[in-house]
């Protein structure tokens, strides 16, 4: 198992304290050791401030420190500000250039200890199923009594992997996103339990994971998945690029999962995961309607004097 492991690739920023977790976590997994670890660490933007250089800096310097448990430590450091999308597809597409899968992970990332070898196996078993696109580490609190892997016809952008072959696939002008968004058919399969993935086509930062996501979904492709979620995603803070004050999607369930070959969705799991996401995205818009009404009372009561 230690033979011929995917190099795990990591894109960091300005977040020390939350990269320092991620490097901890990383490096007590299984199969830490006898992996290479490729660091991209974005530069700053032309107007960061001293804070912003000094966290930048204190990452960086986080990865030279030479007893790092790894099999190797390759810091690649940018010297102007490219932007998480641009910084992971040139990165990802790189490394690939040069192994043939890899294991993706970001600087708020906390992995436990299976997690590796999960992907590595998740990688191996399926290399040579075409209609799988990734393997995923994350997997949302789903309530389901059975510890493996599954197939789902849907990406992941928190703790992944591919293969060479798979990510030239990657679409970064999404040449039929208009047939999507005028297609209700189609549209509402991209969609996802209430939640209006279409509207991401037009973001104006251009979400790597939508483009990812829209390539592998173009084609009817699938993504391996754990039933029990092996990383945490501690960045939900409003720390990061894409800020977000939300935490309902944190778990912690499993440290290992097995790897079952398989050729179809798991349908049970499937329900079980669709019910989930519907529950949670129907419980934000209730949220959100409640704000807006309370606000829309305030601006009343404002007018008042």
């Amino acid at each position: 198992m230690t033979e011929n492991l995917a190099p795990i690739v990591l894109f960091v920023y300005n977040r020390p304290q939350h990269t320092k977790r991620t490097i901890e976590a990383l490096a007590n997994n299984e199969l830490a050791s006898d992996s290479d670890l490729i660091i991209y660490a974005d530069g700053p933007k032309f107007n960061a401030s001293e804070e912003e250089l000094r966290n930048i800096n204190m990452v960086r310097t986080l990865f030279e420190n030479q007893t790092l448990q790894f099999k190797s430590v390759k810091l690649i450091k940018s010297d102007s500000n490219i932007g998480l999308a641009s910084s992971i597809h040139r990165g990802v597409t790189a490394v690939l250039n040069q192994y043939e899968n890899i294991i993706v992970l970001e600087d708020d990332l906390v992995t436990f200890q299976g997690f590796l070898r999960f992907m590595n196996e998740a990688l191996y078993v399926y290399k040579d199923k075409s209609n799988v696109y990734s393997v995923n580490g994350y997997m949302f609190p789903v309530d389901f009594d059975v510890n493996k892997s599954v197939l789902l016809p849907y990406t992941s952008t928190w703790g992944w992997g591919t293969w060479r072959s798979r990510w030239t696939i990657f679409d970064n002008d999404m040449s039929l996103k208009e047939t999507i968004k005028s297609n209700d058919f189609i549209k509402s399969r991209f969609d996802l339990a209430n939640y209006s993935y279409v509207d991401m086509l037009d973001f104006k930062n251009n979400s790597w994971g939508i483009k990812w996501y829209y390539s592998v979904f173009v084609r009817g492709g699938l993504g391996v998945f754990p039933t029990f979620s092996l990383l945490d995603n501690i960045g939900n803070d409003g720390s990061g690029e894409n800020k977000s004050e939300c935490n309902y999607l944190l778990t912690a369930n499993a440290n290992y999962v097995t790897v079952v070959e398989e050729d179809v969705i798991d349908l049970r799991f499937w329900s079980e995961y669709l019910n989930y996401f519907s529950n949670v995205n129907d419980m934000k818009t209730k949220n959100k309607s409640l704000v807006k009404r309370l606000f829309n009372k305030l601006l009343v009561w404002l007018r008042k004097f």
